[in-house]
């Protein structure tokens, strides 16, 4: 007799936990699935003191599968590759040094699924325009997207190298990236996320690099809709750090 009623609880667990998954934002599947659309758009302004909303871009990135394990994007923002840095395209009030222009650059973005579950990876490769004027600034990253989930916890890393293929000494330089988020989810639809790293250039990377920090949140305010905001430090450690040099990141995403 007491079967039925343990059969009662599991059942209902089992539902409670799969209405829970559209829910989950930390442990959303790093490919999308075939045919789904990731859509967001990031504004982007810089904070420093005698900078304060200069530049301001409007950055859209948008992500599509076209097979069940990959995923291809077009990209503007800073965030599309790990970078807590304002002056992304499309600029609409612009800065001589940062985003002389509205538009300077885009890219191309594809993942493709190595593994899913409690730790997911992904081969992550990129195809850049840095800037067009005054030099075409054309590069290329390599690396991978990895996540380790365990209940509300998630740690993830995007490292990759960086290879410019031209124009070179011009600032289109090879560079190293490895950026991390800690992420918590204390309640379904709401994440906050931690972000840090290091990057340098390779060519003076003992007495270049830098260590962003950030703090950002991020809720799934509709089945569809999510928002979020971000504040960062573009380096805060490193022979060159400049707390200063602060960004803000708002954004809104639709996701099929």
């Amino acid at each position: 007799m007491r079967l039925v009623p343990a059969i009662a609880i599991a059942v209902t667990a089992v539902a409670r936990v799969a209405a829970a998954e559209p829910d989950d934002i930390i442990g959303r599947p790093l490919v999308l699935e075939q045919g789904q659309l990731d859509a967001r758009l990031a504004v982007e302004t810089n904070l420093s003191t005698n900078l304060f909303a200069r530049p301001l871009s409007f950055a859209p990135d948008v992500w599509y599968g076209v097979m069940p394990d990959v995923t291809i994007g077009l990209i503007h923002s800073d965030l599309a590759i790990d970078r807590l840095a304002p002056g992304a395209s499309v600029c609409i009030r612009t800065d001589q040094i940062i985003c002389p222009h509205t538009y300077h650059g885009s890219g191309l973005d594809m993942l493709v699924s190595l593994a899913t579950g409690s730790f997911a990876a992904a081969a992550h490769v990129r195809m850049l325009v840095r800037d067009i004027d005054p030099y075409f600034e054309p590069a290329g990253t390599f690396g991978a997207t990895l996540r380790w989930r365990r209940g509300r916890f998630a740690i993830a890393g995007d490292p990759y190298l960086q290879i410019g293929f031209d124009n070179n000494r011009h600032g289109n330089r090879t560079a190293l990236w490895l950026p991390i988020t800690l992420s918590v989810q204390p309640l379904p639809r709401w994440a906050i996320d931690l972000y840090t790293g290091w990057n340098s250039d390779v060519a003076i990377i003992r007495d270049g690099y830098y260590v962003p920090a950030g703090v950002g949140t991020r809720v799934r305010a509709t089945d569809h809709i999510d928002v979020g905001a971000t504040f960062g430090f573009m380096s805060v450690l490193g022979p060159q750090n400049d707390v200063k040099a602060r960004v803000l990141f708002l954004t809104v995403g639709w996701r099929s």
